[in-house]
């Protein structure tokens, strides 16, 4: 089985996906080998760019809350926030004045309340109209009837006064003890440089995904490869015994995994060339 983080790994920064590239997932298809693409994006966001005669045999989307088989779209995996874990993380995120979002459960978690308290953040604004029709106002009473959530998703930006990172940290040593939530650091879809931070289920991870389907298809792990770009795909690139990162990754990254070429020069195909030469 291999697998690709979308956004940055196979899909460029023209929003496309590379001739190579198609030809190597329709040259693993014809070979038998399990092909998927591991996203944060949501099923309606994946959707809007991913064909559905697009060459793979799985979609994990919203980082690892959802599994689809995607030739017959059947959705085989959802993970949700349940009422406890929305009021005790919203609770934190408002007390330490964070900028974040709630996403409904899947498959409707393309929908989201935002609440704002810092200044100008112009990611976080970017987003809300990205998904102008979809993004509403934080609503007390509305999320206190929530019963399901998939995700919050934090963003703070790097024009704060304070440093990104040590408000990461603080805020997820607080949310740590809850024992019930997993924290992953990602970096923007949208201007590259932002810090975003996931809030879901414990148990939800792009890595657990995987083995997930492993386990369906009775794949041994030690033949499993996986191509990322971003700390998002830090837990599935040290679960699997094949690791590649792309050129255009941050160097923490790239000092600890096999360098292959960018998004926008057919790294995933690289990566398959020398995962298929370890195994010859």
């Amino acid at each position: 089985m291999i697998v690709t983080d979308f956004d940055g790994t196979l899909f460029s920064d023209s929003h496309s996906f590379n001739d190579k590239d198609l030809e190597t997932l329709r040259h693993l298809g014809e070979k038998g080998i399990l092909r998927v693409i591991a996203t944060g994006r949501s099923l309606f966001s994946a959707n809007k760019v991913i064909p559905p005669d697009f060459p793979i045999d799985y979609l994990v989307f919203s980082s690892g809350a959802g599994i689809m088989e995607w030739k017959s779209r059947e959705i085989i995996s959802i993970f949700s926030l349940g009422r406890s874990q929305i009021k005790a993380a919203s609770e934190i995120l408002i007390s330490g004045a964070f900028n974040f979002m709630l996403h409904k459960k899947i498959p409707d978690n393309h929908f989201f309340y935002y609440c704002r308290h810092t200044g100008e953040d112009d990611d976080f604004e970017r987003r809300c109209r990205l998904y102008t029709g979809y993004s509403m106002e934080w609503d007390d009473n509305a999320v206190a009837a929530m019963e399901e959530a998939c995700q919050f998703v934090v963003i703070i930006p790097y024009s704060d006064n304070s440093d990104p990172l040590v408000r990461f940290s603080i805020l997820k040593k607080a949310l740590d003890e809850q024992g019930n939530l997993h924290i992953i650091r990602a970096t923007s879809p949208i201007d590259k440089k932002t810090l975003w931070i996931e809030i879901f289920p414990a148990g939800v991870s792009k890595a657990h995904a995987v083995k997930t389907i492993a386990d369906i298809k009775g794949i041994d792990y030690k033949y499993i490869a996986a191509v990322g770009n971003d700390f998002n795909d830090l837990d599935m690139l040290r679960w699997v015994k094949n690791s590649f990162i792309v050129e255009n990754a941050p160097l923490e990254l790239k000092n600890e995994f096999v360098n292959v070429r960018s998004n926008n020069d057919c790294g995933f195909t690289e990566a398959v060339e020398k995962w298929k030469a370890l195994h010859k």
